[in-house]
């Protein structure tokens, strides 16, 4: 059968560009002398964007004992990194929602993933040196952007992975050998398109293979072992044999993780996704 490579190409182009708004939010956040005011005049300059980012701030998850009425309360109380994960979260969803031809329920589940995959990698590097929490989440959020377009091609190509799979190949090998791409190859292109900032690109093209960054090798690492805790998590239980993401064996050498940690962490997140529906309806 012949790979879709051209047509992978062809889809990456197709995708709706980064809205204008996060990507200048990305820009200014990037700065050394931002403050959350910085942020609050670009974001309120959409009222829909406002909203939805005022509906997070005001969510269970955080947990504020009033309510949080304007964007400028919300940007002095969370500061610039966590209102940054907002905004993101806000404009992301739409993505993995309205993109694609995969079923309403199973994109539902992917978006679902990618926020459990965004609060792991938060959970991880909370306790790793030198990885800042929020901008693993940005990272983790962002990770698996590929696999709306590697979705497109999947479905009609699935024996065939799952045969390259079973024969010895690990899966993300599998969709490079069948497809002639893996999806975190197709995410590096989508965010290169989108003119993100260099070091999410890289995390995202190597987090299968953290030990191979250039950037950040130890937030690629922290956010393949929360796709891994995400992955587990959701792991569809009506399926005898899913094929699932393998472990980095690098990953955990670079944060000091042994598996027995990833049951413990496991745990937390499903605790913290409890709490994180509202970020999942944004």
């Amino acid at each position: 059968m012949e790979t879709p490579l051209k047509d992978l190409l062809l889809e990456i182009r197709r995708v709706e560009p980064f809205p204008d708004i996060a990507a200048r939010v990305l820009e200014l956040a990037a700065r050394e002398d931002v403050v959350p005011s910085d942020l609050v005049e670009v974001v309120q300059t959409d009222p829909g964007l406002t909203l939805k980012v005022l509906g997070l701030c005001n969510s269970a998850y955080y947990g504020f004992e009033r309510e949080i009425s304007s964007l400028r309360e919300a940007g002095n109380l969370l500061g610039v990194s966590t209102l940054v994960n907002l905004v993101l979260t806000s404009t992301a969803s739409r993505y993995f929602r309205d993109y694609g031809r995969a079923d309403r329920r199973t994109m539902e589940r992917r978006w679902e993933q990618c926020v459990a995959t965004a609060i792991g990698a938060r959970i991880l590097a909370s306790r790793a040196s030198g990885v800042d929490p929020e901008r693993a989440y940005t990272a983790g959020l962002l990770e698996n952007v590929g696999h709306l377009v590697l979705d497109r091609f999947v479905e009609e190509r699935a024996a065939a992975i799952r045969d390259a799979a079973e024969a010895g190949a690990r899966l993300i090998d599998a969709e490079k050998e069948v497809l002639g791409m893996h999806h975190a190859e197709i995410g590096a292109r989508l965010t290169t398109r989108w003119s993100l900032p260099d070091v999410l690109v890289d995390v995202i093209r190597h987090h299968h293979h953290p030990e191979r960054a250039s950037s950040d090798p130890t937030l690629a690492a922290t956010v393949h072992l929360a796709e891994v805790l995400a992955q587990d998590l959701y792991a569809d239980a009506s399926e005898s044999d899913p094929l699932l993401y393998e472990v980095s064996e690098a990953a955990c050498e670079l944060l000091g993780v042994v598996r027995a940690d990833l049951d413990e962490l496991q745990s937390q997140l499903g605790e913290e996704m409890a709490r994180a529906r509202a970020f999942v309806a944004s």
